[in-house]
């Protein structure tokens, strides 16, 4: 829930031309991020790269019954294009790693969980 708040925060603060080239940024990344070219990645979507081109300049939105087929691409979980901080690639890749962990979890291991997540959130590191 916290992921979906600091989504909504992120969005509601932005016009839609500033939304529009943030999700561009975080496609190129998780693109380079992937070693693909644009070319492979429309490839893999069925567009044509001058779409993806659009999209990772800003000038052009996904599709939203588009997105689970650019996740799937890019191996990144939806919420993942929506996150718009200056992670680097070893945060991602640690965030990936806690998700996978999570989702190992029983409901009390869950709870266990988030108790100590949302208790460090609390604190400046």
């Amino acid at each position: 829930m916290a992921i979906l708040k600091k989504v909504a925060d992120n969005v509601a603060m932005m016009n839609e031309k500033d939304f529009r080239k943030l999700i561009g940024e975080r496609v190129r990344y998780y693109r380079n991020h992937k070693n693909l070219t644009q070319e492979q990645l429309a490839e893999m979507m069925d567009f044509n790269t001058k779409s993806i081109s659009l999209l990772e300049n800003g000038h052009n939105y996904i599709a939203l019954n588009k997105v689970p087929k650019l996740c799937q691409a890019l191996e990144i979980e939806p919420y993942q294009l929506f996150i718009f901080d200056k992670r680097n690639a070893k945060s991602e890749n640690i965030i990936k790693d806690i998700h996978e962990i999570l989702n190992t979890m029983d409901n009390r291991k869950l709870k266990l969980a988030y108790n100590l997540v949302y208790t460090l959130g609390q604190f400046s590191l």
